[in-house]
């Protein structure tokens, strides 16, 4: 791993840990690779603790990625949250639920990120 690429990572952990004490609101997004763009119809999969790391395709296009912050500001307001996130291509004629159906169904679980060591 490259010095640039671990202070980086090292940042992320030192924030995550300030908000984790703090008695801030917040969303931490953990995208999976990051895409330019979709390339099919794509379910945006919303879980914790890389689980997400059992799933061969584990990218998301930048879009989605930025419509889930946009839903973290309505639909997750006041909630102290944060999860993994990758899309996975949808079989044709299935419904896609919008970032913020996504987010909502997640928050419904109750789930969050585990950052003890």
């Amino acid at each position: 791993m490259n010095n640039s690429l671990l202070a980086r990572l090292r940042l992320c952990i030192c924030v995550a840990l300030f908000l984790l004490q703090s008695d801030l609101e917040y969303t931490i997004i953990h995208p999976g690779g990051l895409r330019k763009e979709a390339t099919a119809p794509e379910e945006l999969v919303l879980d914790i603790d890389d689980k997400l790391l059992k799933n061969e395709k584990r990218s998301i296009s930048r879009e989605d990625v930025a419509q889930l912050c946009l839903a973290a500001l309505t639909v997750g307001r006041g909630k102290r949250v944060s999860f993994d996130c990758i899309a996975r291509e949808v079989e044709e004629g299935k419904t896609v639920k919008s970032a913020e159906e996504a987010l909502a169904e997640f928050l419904e679980t109750g789930k969050t990120a585990d950052y003890s060591l």
